[in-house]
């Protein structure tokens, strides 16, 4: 199957020292013309109204009537330190403020519909308060809150982190990565300019948060559910993507001395364990071929949701260890009576279980597989996962009585979360 993970380690070994961070220093793009929001999103409708803003429209006025649209393209100084401007919000409230505050305000507006204001609002349609006080921006700390594209953080010189109105900087997140931020901000040179920024992380804490005393206030963002309703069931919605909700939270480093590079279900599992759905038998043991009971797949089934969704569930409960996993999924409508908790679960019943639990934006593919074994009360399930590259049998059969191993299990779930992982 892949050898990818074995290529890469070989050439990081070969080339570590030669290594040099995409974003070494900062890199500002002031011409809106070589800007274009497909490079951003793969959503068509988020995509259109970021080119908007590239454009100059970002729904923001010079008058508190808001008939009076501000120009305010990528490179002009239309948004001068001090001016205020307003922006209206889709109930008909107007909200005002100046320079980089307003103008992150009035974009987030375009792409979203919501007016985020100070970070506090709960009366926002579209819209969650993903993280709030933080000391510093990061590739995991961002992956661990699950921060996607177009959310906007504000930073405050309060100590405690909380909103200050006068004395902090405001941008627009478009992606980021190990290496990484790349972000819109208004005011980005103290003179009204506008640009798209990059900068490595330590230059970003450097020149925008620590560095100056600043803290993250908060980072807002919309709502999957709202993401999700926009792609209206196109499939171009790409979990795992950074503008989507998955992101890896820890590094593998190899560390399952049963897990061989060459292995067939390697790269799965190595997505498995860096997503946060699951861990070793110990540090150094994956167990492969170990068997997976139903309270063990119900609790997977949990996860790929908890963190899909970003909703941050707490699991724990007065009863036994799985009780929180069987109630959350409870709440979702989907079924977990396929056998005891400690009984084996088959290949059959962890197929229906995860295809109820992924979304339909997640799906895609058109890949057309069936299995002469599988009988009707799993052929949806399996031929909708097989569909969409998740599931692949071997020697054109799924077996589906199979009882489910450790690196199927992690198979499921590195396909699910990451599309690059998928078959076809």
């Amino acid at each position: 199957m892949k050898k990818k993970f074995f290529s890469a380690l070989l050439a990081a070994l070969l080339l570590i020292s030669l290594a040099v961070p995409v974003f070494a220093s900062s890199r500002y793009t002031t011409d809106s013309v070589s800007l274009h929001g497909r490079d951003y999103t793969s959503v068509p409708a988020l995509a259109a109204a970021l080119d908007r803003v590239f454009a100059g429209s970002p729904d923001m006025y010079s008058d508190m009537r808001c008939t009076t649209a501000a120009a305010a393209p990528i490179g002009s100084r239309n948004v001068p330190p001090g001016r205020t401007y307003y922006v209206k919000s889709p109930t008909g409230s107007v909200y005002s403020g100046t320079s980089c505050y307003i103008y992150a305000n009035a974009v987030y507006a375009t792409l979203f519909g919501d007016i985020p204001y100070h970070g506090e609002d709960v009366s926002w349609r579209h819209s969650y308060t993903a993280a709030r006080n933080l000391s510093k921006g990061s590739y995991e700390e961002f992956s661990r809150f699950g921060i996607g594209f177009g959310a906007l953080l504000r930073t405050t010189s309060n100590a405690d982190g909380s909103y200050n109105g006068n004395s902090g900087h405001s941008i627009i997140i478009l992606k980021y990565d190990r290496d990484g931020i790349t972000y819109l901000e208004g005011n980005g040179d103290g003179n009204g300019i506008i640009r798209v920024t990059n900068r490595s992380w330590d230059t970003f804490n450097s020149v925008s948060v620590s560095g100056r005393g600043y803290r993250i206030s908060f980072i807002v963002q919309p709502t999957p559910a709202y993401i999700s309703s926009l792609t209206n069931g196109s499939g171009e919605w790409e979990p795992g993507e950074l503008v989507g909700y998955l992101a890896r939270v820890k590094s593998y480093d190899w560390r399952f001395r049963d897990v061989g590079p060459l292995e067939w279900f390697a790269d799965e599992v190595a997505a498995a364990y860096e997503l946060g759905f699951m861990d070793g038998r110990d540090r150094v043991t994956f167990s492969p071929d170990g068997k997976m009971t139903a309270a063990e797949a119900v609790t997977l089934c949990a996860r790929f949701l908890s963190l899909y969704y970003a909703d941050g569930t707490d699991f724990s409960s007065a009863g036994t260890w799985y009780s929180g996993y069987y109630a959350y999924l409870r709440k979702w409508g989907i079924d977990t009576s396929f056998a005891s908790p400690d009984e084996p679960v088959t290949r059959g019943d962890f197929a229906v279980l995860m295809a109820r639990a992924l979304p339909e934006e997640a799906r895609g593919g058109d890949r057309q597989v069936t299995f002469p074994d599988v009988p009707a009360k799993y052929a949806s399930a399996v031929n909708g996962l097989a569909r969409c590259g998740v599931v692949t049998g071997a020697g054109g059969y799924f077996w589906p009585d199979g009882t489910l191993t450790r690196a199927e299990a992690a198979a499921f779930l590195g396909r699910m979360a990451d599309k690059s992982l998928r078959a076809g």
